[in-house]
């Protein structure tokens, strides 16, 4: 190969400049080439890059460190393979040294720009500091490390060059490598200078663990400030050596309150673990003194230490109060900390803590006598406080319980002023049916101002102002209350004279308009068209609701961006930054236009050329464009202050560094290579901040891969590395590359790709970044599952080859790929696994989507970390979250209620599985969660495959789980409250019965409590044969003793001969000195139950009673019967005895089961689901993986204690025998682990005055004792025993499970507290359903026609608006239905526009099945507008297709009397429906004009011919030839492309065709697919490319049209399997078509921005040195 250095004398040579010597290029390359070589590089481990390169030395490493599968990793044939299916898969063209000289080219003219004694100096290495802040950003980055040896600069000078942009990541990671080497203090001295974001922090932490080494920095003489600390990750915490810890005067540090806060969550966990660990719990909050200084880092603490400051005598509970009012921490832990306060002091924080406190805490604080204030009293504080936000983030229980207490109990119907006034904005917590209920008169402007909130909803905004008109106060009044506009119908808003004027009132109009319809928008856009351009319209527009620039199109803004402009500067610097976050709103396609118009802008271009000037497209400050010196920049930290800065220049830009997020493919190949990490990490900046589940368009991730391809072309090129495969290509990236491109860009190149990097510690850092990747994104880029599991198991072979084992380090490093890796994961402590999941795993990390092998392994996880469900706290359950969906049912089924219910409003408000993704392949609208889970777990099957049928399962599993949860919150508030009348509703009559109601059917208690006093009844009465005295003596004799025994092994005790007077004193003395630990405490709980259960089993066989003696039916007895008893369980193992005779909470399958079949059902479905439960090994046991082939039987073995006798109603298995047990029950223990009672009584004692003795023997003996039997009809002694056993029931009674004494307090006397309830066993409430939030969307149409017909009504608002899956609207819809009153009575149908707007996701099931009841007249458009938005509405459906039919003979629509273009815009996707003459007729041009972008581009539909040529014509006339069409011009108009025809499609540019759109492709013929050639193909957007169908390429499409195809859509498993398939089908055609006239390989793009000149001197100039 011919060196770079040579190349670059041809390419230089074709450069003027007068200042230039000759052999300046030369020297610089030698001089960039020399020192890559001798520089450290920037990994994990700093070796010299001469380590790794040439690449024969990478390999050299691999083998040396025994890198798995290091043969093939160094295999140049698999080298080739990986690169030629990237060049085949995703596009990724060669890249020859002739296109990487002109990336170079870009970077020498800026050098030759610079001054000659600059460059001299550069040349010289001879530079200053000010020297190197003058070079361009670009040589910065890319310098070597020797560079910046010599500048003497100081960490502040080193943090300044940081900070003249601090969105440029690039340059902080670049700069933070270039220090690790360097002095504490100096690296201290940057981090305290550097204006860093708060969104790069973590990214920080990172360098600062993992490169500086913090945790080992002993021996320095300067420390760290909390700031530098709080960022590194928890695993560094964690590693923090002693010595460390003491010489960096952490504990002095950690007293820092406001550094303190901006620890996140997890941080706060792994800080708080260290000091404890370190310092221990004195030091944290054992003294005044220690709670002063560290009271703070209780919000890192687990539960059971925050209990331990309940009743501590030593702190005054006015500290503990201090340290609430000023600490961010998670509610559970406040709840705890309430506990240990004086009443006194939760007087003062409660209006401050009342959000974060558990209903039964809200309850108990006002039932305390002392309490001075009254709810009255709170009312104005606590609704400002909880009803000033968009949504209410209280819990809604907890809204609930104040409210109430401000509500008289009258019903609505009766209410007058007062109530109204007394609830005040409160009045959120009713229901638009509940509103309707009240009388009109006293909805006032004044009563308005007392009641309305912005929390309110648009049915209920929507019920107040029919309430409001209805007295005509409308009339009389000025003006408008704003939070009302958001209720405006649009035909008022569109009137003559509305009840506004735009001029006074537009800002109050833009922000209601968030609650509007899509009817009521456009009405909206419709009234701000006429002053749209004005700039104070526009800046009002922008810093408010941007997306009333929706309907505006590509051509149009590029005319007015000036405008836009001119409106942002008008908005001053004051609203920059909020404007800067606002226009991301704007859509995709006009911050495209922004782009592609400000390129076209003088001095946007780098000449000659095409490239973008980067100080253009950055909006850098320049010589020319010096910032106001005057204007404060109020956010310096912020990642667009220096575009800030750039803003306040008098010489104005523009800003195109505001609308980076719609770069297109084109624009993004035009990016100067040098400036490629700089860009993307603004461009990521504003992709990242969209939201939690926010991702980048697939088109724009994978040309940015290609730009990174592009610019480590560059840097082989400048450092003169032979680069012969994809692999060696990304060895090139440094720690500081990889840290810019991110893991979602990165995933681009698939799994096999990425673990085959030639350089093993490239590898190790792309692997890393990849693991720190949102799980959501990877179900919507270019790897499968097989590409997880891959990448997981490479990265966990590496971290275990460098720690020797798996440890916490080893989880935190692998990260989100944990759950894909394989069972040497579960050698991990339990310590480091809990650790892992509570202080390195974010809420957004949580919701991972796993196949059923590694949703075990993640289980077993679980189980070995945080023990049996059954002793799960809430925060427990709160740490988990969305992982809980890899659990059994059995396991969630264990969970204690009281955990469930305190943990359930932070399950239901932090659950992702019902958000809604994007561009999910081969889907047109977004999809839920975990749908697109299912989607991506299908792989080419998708959707209909068994694996996301079991993840659809598993979500509803969790999801119900939650609602049970929500349901108990509710139950704690309705058994203490007196509801009001008005919302009462008949549920103290739902609440009795239900509390009678087990989850199986029966209350234990109860009929423990009946035979109990049956047999004392009968024994006083001198009724009980002697016989059947002895028996009553020995079964209670032998619980009793199985109860101590029990306890005993449970508490690790030796029972050692004590009586059972003595085991009590023994158990007492644990119980008040709190020695029992959590799972103890849970253990003896249900030990309890067991007790009473195996008293009813034995004592009704020998008191005769029969199912109607105990108010049972005959199967509830037999269920009794068959339950096992005294089973213990190993810490971690699950067992499924003390569920085998529940009803599973959470099985959409169980409605309507009796007791044997759901057990049944727990027992096989759970292992259909998900694997078997863990089981139990000894403690000496070798640690066993899961299997997916165990069955029950053999994965559920139990520790049992040596006395538990065989349950009444069970068989045994026979020993050496595998027979499984009986339906619904579990295997009893086998003979030579259980001793049988039965046996031991076949003699009792001879005499009856024995008993006695009898008992005392049997409280002492190992085993039961055996006595003679006697006839003897003397009276025994019963009640002596009778009341020890209610002793022991009082005590057990007392040990309240988790010690939650105030939380248990208020909870029914229910046992739905004792075991958790089944969905079928309950009765929800609508206030059940809004506590759930999006987890409710998992209930089935049997639990709503469980709710009271007037519960279902208050809902229907809140039913209407859950994401409910697709599949299951029709049958909730007809639930609904059957359960509304008006919806059966013929006068009050049909549906009208009120109706409809508490329906909305509703509405396509009531259009498929009953399309008939709904009003389709033109008052009730804003209805109609929102079942025109669901793009799911079937677009050949006979039903749905009427509607447009009819909404046209209603409202007399004719050509004449054409549609409005909100009408138009309204009926969205129902305009499928019209008929060719309607398409033609009845929207007209100007209409077509303003509904395309915002509305037409959406639709889903097939059309004839004509239609299609006739919306071509009028597309084409908007927007003019093809030919001319931008991406943001054909990314408008969506699915109308679908109707160009071949010849329009095919004279598309091919850097136009990322706009084609998934809708689009999707409807194209063969003829229009066949038009498009390779090029054109292959630029198609992934996403896009997804729809195109086997049906589309037959009977033949090109070879090269394939390629294109293949290069685009490889990304998508179907599409794949489709190419692949028809690939011998088409070899026939291919033959025919090089016989004839193959069609030229199309050629462009970027290359042919480099002058050809210059490549042909290239080559002249090598050939003459060559002498050739």
């Amino acid at each position: 190969m011919l060196t770079v250095v040579l190349l670059f004398v041809a390419a230089v040579s074709a450069l003027s400049d007068e200042d230039l010597e000759p052999g300046q290029e030369v020297q610089i390359l030698k001089s960039l080439a020399l020192k890559f070589r001798t520089a450290e590089n920037d990994f994990t481990q700093a070796s010299p890059n001469s380590a790794y390169f040439p690449f024969v030395k990478s390999r050299k490493e691999n083998e040396r460190i025994k890198r798995l599968n290091s043969s093939t990793v160094n295999s140049d044939v698999y080298m080739k393979k990986i690169t030629e299916q990237l060049k085949t898969w995703r596009g990724f063209e060669e890249i020859d040294s002739a296109v990487a000289l002109t990336y170079a080219n870009l970077m020498f003219e800026t050098f030759y720009n610079l001054s000659p004694d600059l460059r001299a100096s550069f040349l010289q290495s001879s530079m200053s500091a000010d020297d190197l802040q003058k070079l361009p950003l670009s040589w910065q980055y890319l310098l070597p490390h020797q560079f910046y040896d010599d500048l003497g600069l100081d960490g502040a000078g080193f943090a300044e060059l940081v900070n003249s942009s601090p969105g440029n990541t690039a340059m902080l990671y670049k700069i933070a490598m270039v220090l690790r080497d360097e002095s504490v203090a100096m690296r201290d001295a940057f981090m305290n200078n550097l204006n860093l974001p708060d969104q790069y922090r973590e990214d920080m932490g990172y360098i600062l663990g993992y490169r500086w080494g913090i945790e080992s920095e002993a021996d320095s003489n300067f420390d760290y400030t909390m700031s530098t600390l709080l960022h590194l990750p928890s695993d560094v915490v964690m590693g923090i050596n002693n010595a460390t810890f003491d010489n960096l005067n952490i504990a002095d540090k950690l007293e820092d309150t406001s550094m303190w806060g901006l620890a996140s969550p997890q941080s706060k966990v792994a800080w708080f673990t260290k000091f404890e660990g370190r310092k221990g719990w004195r030091e944290v909050a054992g003294t005044p003194h220690h709670m002063v200084r560290h009271g703070h880092l209780l919000s890192g603490a687990p539960l059971d230490k925050l209990r331990e400051l309940k009743g501590n005598k030593e702190i005054e509970t006015s500290l503990l109060a201090e340290v609430l009012d000023n600490t961010e921490m998670n509610p559970l832990r406040v709840q705890e900390l309430w506990e240990a306060l004086a009443d006194v002091d939760r007087e003062k924080s409660f209006i401050a803590q009342a959000s974060n406190l558990d209903v039964s805490q809200i309850l108990s604080h006002y039932d305390t006598p002392n309490i001075i204030h009254t709810p009255h009293q709170h009312h104005v504080m606590l609704e400002t406080a909880w009803f000033s936000e968009d949504k209410i983030n209280v819990p809604w229980v907890n809204s609930l319980a104040i409210a109430f207490s401000y509500m008289n109990n009258q019903e609505f119907v009766s209410w007058t002023y007062k109530e109204l006034q007394g609830l005040g904005r409160f009045l959120a917590i009713l229901s638009p049916a509940e509103i309707d209920l009240i009388p009109a008169i006293d909805f006032n402007s004044t009563m308005l101002g007392m009641i309305l909130s912005s929390t309110l909803s648009l049915p209920q905004l929507n019920s107040i102002y029919l309430k409001y008109l209805d007295n005509n106060y409308l009339v009389a009044d000025a003006t408008l209350n704003p939070i009302l506009l958001s209720a405006l119908p649009s035909a008022t808003i569109l009137s003559a004279n509305p009840p506004f004027i735009w001029s006074q009132d537009k800002t109050n109009l833009l922000v209601a308009s968030a609650k509007y319809s899509p009817g009521q928008m456009h009405s909206l856009h419709e009234i701000s068209k006429p002053g749209h351009w004005a700039s104070a319209n526009l800046s009002a527009i922008l810093s408010t609701h941007p997306q009333c620039m929706s309907d505006v199109n590509p051509r149009e803004f590029r005319v007015k961006l000036d405008y836009v402009v001119s409106a942002i500067y008008t908005a001053g610097p004051d609203k920059f930054h909020s404007i800067a976050t606002k226009v991301q709103k704007l859509p995709r396609h006009l911050l495209m236009a922004w782009l592609e118009e400000a390129h076209t802008r003088p001095g946007s271009k780098r000449l000659p050329g095409e490239w973008w000037n980067s100080d253009v497209l950055l909006d850098r400050v320049t010589s020319t464009s010096v910032p106001d010196s005057g204007t404060i920049n109020p956010f310096p930290s912020h990642p667009m202050a220096a575009q800030f800065n750039r803003f306040t220049s008098a010489n104005r830009s523009m800003l195109p560094s505001l609308a980076l997020a719609g770069m297109s493919c084109h624009c993004i190949n035009l990016v100067e290579t040098p400036d490629t990490m700089e860009v993307l990490a603004l461009y990521r900046y504003h992709s990242e901040s969209q939201g939690d589940v926010a991702a980048m368009p697939s088109s724009s991730r994978r040309c940015w891969a290609k730009k990174v391809r592009q610019f480590l072309h560059l840097k082989a090129l400048l450092f003169n590395v032979t680069v012969n495969s994809e692999s060696e290509l990304l060895s090139l990236l440094t720690t500081a590359d990889i840290k810019t491109v991110g893991g979602e860009i990165f995933l681009t190149w698939g799994g096999p790709a990425l673990a085959s990097i030639t350089h093993p510690e490239v590898m190790h850092e792309v692997l890393m970044a990849v693991g720190h990747t949102r799980p959501h994104l990877y179900l919507r880029n270019g790897v499968t599952y097989t590409c997880m599991k891959i990448m997981a198991n490479a990265l966990l072979d590496t971290m275990m080859r460098e720690e020797g084992g798996i440890n916490f380090r080893v989880l935190a490093h692998v990260h989100n790929l944990v759950p894909y890796t394989d069972t040497r994961v579960l050698k991990a402590g339990p310590a480091d696994i809990r650790l892992y999941v509570s202080s390195v795993l974010s809420p957004t990390c949580k919701a991972v989507c796993l196949m059923k092998k590694e949703r075990e392994l993640v289980r077993q996880m679980i189980l070995q970390s945080y023990g049996p469900p059954s002793t799960w706290l809430p925060l427990d359950l709160v740490e988990l979250g969305d992982l809980l969906v890899v659990m059994a049912r059995s396991d969630l089924a264990a969970v204690n209620p009281t955990s469930l219910r305190m943990a359930s409003a932070q399950l239901a408000s932090s659950t992702l599985f019902a958000s809604s993704l994007t561009e999910i392949r081969s889907q047109s609208s977004p999809l839920l969660y975990h749908e697109a889970c299912g989607a991506w777990l299908g792989g080419k099957d998708g959707r209909q495959s068994d694996e996301a049928v079991a993840m659809f399962k598993q979500w509803k599993m969790l999801a119900n789980f939650i609602v049970v949860g929500n349901f108990l919150q509710v139950e704690v508030l309705l058994k203490k409250i007196d509801v009001p009348k008005p919302r009462s509703g008949g549920n103290e009559f739902r609440r009795k019965r239900q509390a009678q109601t087990l989850t199986d059917g029966i209350d234990y208690k109860s009929i423990y409590t009946i035979v109990m006093n049956d047999m004392k009844a009968k024994f006083d009465a001198k009724e009980l044969s002697d016989t059947q005295k002895m028996e009553a003596t020995r079964v209670i004799t032998e619980t009793q003793k199985m109860l101590g025994d029990s306890s005993f092994a449970v508490l690790g005790l030796e029972r050692e001969g004590k009586t059972q007077s003595e085991v009590l004193a023994v158990l007492a003395e644990y119980k008040e000195a709190g020695n029992m630990s959590e799972a103890q405490n849970v253990q003896v709980q249900m030990l309890a139950v067991d007790t009473q259960v195996r008293m009813i089993q034995e004592l009704v066989q020998v008191l005769n009673l029969s199912a109607d003696d105990l108010d049972l039916t005959e199967d509830e007895l037999g269920t009794i019967l068959a339950r096992h008893t005294f089973v213990l369980r190993s810490p971690g193992a699950v067992s499924t005895t003390m569920l085998a005779n529940r009803t599973l909470p959470f099985d959409e399958t169980s409605e309507g089961t009796d007791g044997e079949s759901v057990a049944d059902e727990l027992l096989i479905n759970d292992a259909e689901t998900t694997s078997n439960p863990a089981s139990i090994e000894s403690k000496n046991a070798p640690e066993a993986s899961p299997s997916e082939d165990s069955d029950d039987n053999s994965n559920n073995a139990e520790l049992t204690t040596d006395a538990t006798p065989a349950s009444s109603g069970t068989t045994a298995p026979s020993p050496g025998t595998d027979a499984p047990p009986s339906p619904g029950i579990t295997a009893p223990p086998s003979p030579d682990t259980v001793s049988s009672d039965r046996s031991s009584s076949a003699s009792t004692s001879s005499t009856a005055s024995t008993i006695s003795s009898t008992v005392s023997s049997a409280a002492s003996s190992s085993t039961p004792t055996s006595t003679a039997a006697t006839t003897s009809s003397t009276s025994a002694p019963l009640n002596p025993l009778i009341e020890e056993e209610n002793d022991f029931s009082e005590l057990l009674k007392n040990t309240e499970l988790t010690d939650f004494i105030i939380f248990s307090a208020y909870e029914p006397e229910s046992a739905y507290f004792t075991t958790l309830p089944s969905m079928d066993s309950i009765t929800l409430s609508c206030d059940v359903v809004i506590a759930a939030g999006s987890s409710a969307s998992s209930i089935s149409s049997s639990d709503i026609a469980r709710m009271s017909s007037k519960e279902v009504m208050n809902c229907l608002s809140t039913l209407g608006h859950l994401p409910w899956p697709p599949s299951v609207t029709k049958s909730i819809w007809k639930a609904v239905k059957e359960k509304v009153d008006s919806l059966q009575d013929s006068t009050m149908l049909p549906i009208k526009r009120d109706e409809m707007l508490q329906f909305g996701t509703l509405l396509p099931a009531i259009a498929a099945y009953d399309s008939e009841l709904l009003d389709m007249g033109r008052k009730n458009i804003d209805g109609i507008s929102l079942l025109g938005r669901f793009r799911t509405l079937s677009s050949d459906d006979p039903a749905i297709l009427n509607l447009v039919q009819l909404f046209i003979t209603l409202n007399n629509v004719s050509p004449t009397n054409p549609f409005t273009s909100t009408e138009a815009a309204s009926l969205g996707q129902l305009l499928c429906g019209l008929r060719e003459d309607q398409w033609r007729d009845l929207i007209t041009p100007s209409v077509f004009s303003s509904i395309l972008t915002e509305h037409l581009a959406l639709l889903d539909c097939s059309v004839s011919a004509t239609t299609s040529v006739h919306l071509a014509t009028m597309l084409t006339t908007l927007y003019g030839s093809t030919a001319n069409w931008t991406s943001s011009d054909l990314l408008s108009t969506g699915w109308m492309a679908s109707t160009l025809s071949p010849d329009q499609l095919s004279q598309l540019t091919h850097h136009a065709m990322e706009g084609l759109t998934g809708q689009a492709v999707k409807h194209l013929s063969r003829q229009q697919l066949g038009s498009l050639s390779h090029h054109q193909l292959s630029k198609l957007s992934p996403h896009a490319a997804s729809f195109i169908s086997r049906e589309q390429l037959l009977p033949y499409t090109n070879m090269h049209r394939r390629r294109g195809i293949r290069a685009a859509g490889g990304e998508d498993e179907k599409l794949v399997d489709v190419m692949e398939d028809i690939e011998s089908e088409m070899q026939m055609g291919d033959m025919k078509d090089m016989m004839t006239s193959p069609e030229p390989e199309p050629t462009g793009g970027v290359g042919a921005n480099y002058p050809s000149g210059q490549v042909l001197l290239c080559f002249l100039v090598i050939m003459v040195t060559f002498g050739l």
